[in-house]
């Protein structure tokens, strides 16, 4: 069953991963995060990466336009959190998190967005991104945001109760059990050992409920 979302209590408080899941914590207080940045639009990009290579605790690895350029980053360069713009062009920011997430070392994934309504939300939860921060805040809230996701933790938005309806009626059962298990944090290894499905159909599904969840109507809480 499909309820409202969000990492600061409410009706899903279970959202962020178990203990067991979460990443691994890079020991020393002196060993920087591992950032990626991709926007492609060319201010924004370099103003993100002079912001975050100011602070001591981070470390700037590349800061790209591009998803698949992103891909081949982190490909060959250990990435802590990738900071992800959700409208790049070509492929989107939630196309590049489930790649980013079928790595062998995957990074935590922080989607960065001009919008952060419960559609963007909802598609996040399939795509496997860890949090949404809207480009209207302040780039303390973002390096705040940053740390809560190197920690293992996620914070997504608020699934609005309407959308959530939709949800229900847009989604098949086996759709609404694995977007429930996503949403509590449960690995796709694990979902599809519970359902009986082999990785190659659980991949499949996971694309098909992205495509569905991106083109659900606006909730106009943006």
């Amino acid at each position: 069953m499909i309820t409202s979302m969000h990492t600061n209590g409410g009706p899903a408080a279970s959202v962020a991963p178990p203990v067991s899941q979460q990443r691994e914590a890079r020991s020393g207080p002196l060993v920087p995060t591992r950032l990626l940045v991709v926007d492609d639009h060319p201010a924004v990009r370099t103003g993100l990466r002079e912001l975050l290579a100011d602070v001591a605790d981070f470390q700037v690895v590349d800061a790209v336009a591009t998803a698949e350029a992103a891909v081949l980053v982190a490909e060959r360069e250990p990435i802590d959190v990738a900071v992800v713009d959700y409208q790049l062009n070509g492929r989107n920011g939630l196309w590049l998190s489930r790649k980013l997430k079928r790595l062998a070392q995957p990074p935590a994934v922080l989607i960065y967005s001009a919008y952060t309504d419960g559609v963007l939300a909802a598609a996040a939860v399939a795509a496997e991104a860890d949090a949404i921060v809207s480009k209207g805040k302040l780039g303390i809230e973002l390096c705040d945001a940053i740390r809560t996701v190197a920690s293992g933790h996620r914070d997504l938005p608020a699934v609005p109760p309407r959308l959530a309806e939709i949800l229900r009626r847009r989604l098949d059962h086996e759709q609404q059990a694995i977007f429930g298990m996503l949403l509590a944090g449960i690995r796709p290894l694990e979902i599809a050992a519970t359902l009986g499905l082999s990785s190659a159909g659980l991949e499949s599904r996971l694309w098909e409920m992205l495509r569905r969840l991106e083109t659900l109507p606006a909730t106009g809480s943006r």
